[in-house]
This record gives structure tokens, C-alpha cells and sequence, in this order.
């Protein structure tokens, strides 16, 4: 459940941004009380490759991939979503 909910504030953040060009994620931050780097870390789970992300919605995620794994991660998710799946456990 709480990488569902990550996945929906990474979702939420982006279409805030997009709705209003001249917010900033550092102030989304502040309205939030949480940093603006842990922000940004979450933008980064957007761009996860589209059946990772219903594989997450559906619950079907590998057992060891779990949300702090995948937070600490997303630092260096790669573009390309095969290497995603490789990164992340899924086959």
C-alpha cells in the first residue's frame, strides 16, 4: 500500500506542476513538510516504465521490492525500462 501511495504523490506533484506553470516543487514541499530533495526523488518514480507501474497498482510487485527499496533507488533509476525491470526485480 505505501508504494501505491508514493506512486499516486509522484502522480499528484507532477499534474500540480503542470496545472500551475509558475508553482515550484520547494513550495509544494513546504505545503507538505517534507524536503524539496525527497520531492524530487519521488518526480523521479513517474517516469517508471508503465507496466511497472499497474504491476504496483495491481499488487503484483516482487516481494523484495518494498518503498523504502525503491525510494533509494530511484536515485539512479534508469531511463530505459528494461534496465527499470532488471533494477527493480521484475523478470
Amino acid at each position: 500500500m505505501a508504494l501505491l501511495r508514493v506512486l499516486t504523490r509522484a502522480y499528484d506533484v507532477q499534474q500540480r506542476l503542470c496545472d500551475n506553470p509558475k508553482l515550484m516543487v520547494r513550495e509544494i514541499a513546504r505545503q507538505e513538510q517534507i524536503t524539496s530533495n525527497y520531492l524530487y526523488v519521488v518526480l523521479r518514480l513517474r517516469w517508471l516504465a508503465p507496466d511497472i507501474v499497474t504491476a504496483i497498482v495491481n499488487g503484483r510487485q516482487p516481494n523484495q521490492l518494498s518503498t523504502k527499496r525503491l525510494m533509494r533507488l530511484a536515485a539512479k533509476l534508469p531511463a530505459n525500462w528494461a534496465a527499470q525491470r532488471t533494477l527493480l526485480g521484475f523478470r
